[in-house]
């Protein structure tokens, strides 16, 4: 994976943080580097889970030149994109932003596995018809639920999972709804006046923990889900291994953390 890169002692430039967007983005990133600083074993956890993910990324490449459909294994990258993309909004604080991503990266790896097991699926898929009832019966092939039950057919918990993160990115803002709407509303009151505050970037509170394990969640649900679907490559990268350890990680990380003093 490429990726774009700047020097690490560029200056910054005239005018920046002077403005509302870029005042905010520096805000932004202050709270990543606080997490990589306070919160290290969860930014460790995170790099670990990416690292894995990256491997995965790597090998989906390799194999776009050599497979018969293209769309399964760019998935697999898509789900990586969106996964580097929650982790840098969990890292800040900008909890809510950090869902909607969360459910993209979990929708591309299940459409991933889904196409790498059904070449004639994915050549459907491709191909989205114009007629309204055929595009509502290729619609309803390819619903998220209907994905999730042919999991089950083949790994009960892994399905029951992906129910799971997706309903809880949909309930958390992945989707227009009452919890996610007041989840990040502040009321303040005084002697004189009633104010309402919107929470942007939240602090280390008990929304960002459960944040940061979602992330981590949504990240090692892509890993297994490309471990199901390309078992050969799996084996070749590894990941039976990084499973194991970052699902124990998670577990510790979870039972380290005592949420009821979290402010």
């Amino acid at each position: 994976m490429r990726m774009a890169s700047v020097s690490k002692s560029l200056a910054l430039p005239e005018g920046w943080g002077a403005d509302l967007l870029s005042d905010f983005q520096t805000n932004a990133f202050n709270n990543e580097l606080a997490t990589f600083v306070h919160a290290d074993r969860w930014q460790q956890t995170l790099l670990n889970v990416a690292i894995a993910l990256n491997k995965c990324t790597q090998r989906s490449l390799r194999h776009v030149l050599d497979a018969e459909d293209p769309s399964s294994p760019l998935l697999f990258v898509t789900a990586h994109n969106q996964f580097l993309a929650s982790i840098r909004s969990a890292a800040a604080g900008q909890c809510l932003a950090t869902y909607p991503t969360g459910r993209a990266a979990v929708e591309s790896a299940l459409y991933g596995w889904y196409l790498s097991r059904d070449i004639e699926a994915a050549r459907l898929w491709n191909n989205k018809p114009t007629d309204k009832k055929e595009a509502r019966e290729w619609a309803s092939k390819f619903r998220f639920s209907a994905l999730a039950n042919l999991l089950s057919e083949h790994d009960q918990h892994l399905a029951e999972w992906a129910k799971y993160l997706h309903q809880t990115a949909i309930d958390l803002g992945a989707h227009p709804n009452m919890q996610a709407l007041y989840s990040n509303v502040r009321i303040e009151e005084s002697k004189t006046q009633l104010g309402i505050w919107m929470t942007y970037l939240h602090s280390w509170d008990q929304l960002a923990v459960a944040t940061m394990k979602f992330t981590i969640e949504t990240g090692l649900f892509c890993i297994r889900l490309f471990a199901l679907a390309y078992p050969q490559f799996a084996q070749e990268i590894n990941l039976a291994d990084d499973i194991q350890k970052q699902t124990v990680a998670l577990e510790e990380l979870i039972k380290m953390t005592d949420t009821t003093k979290l402010k």
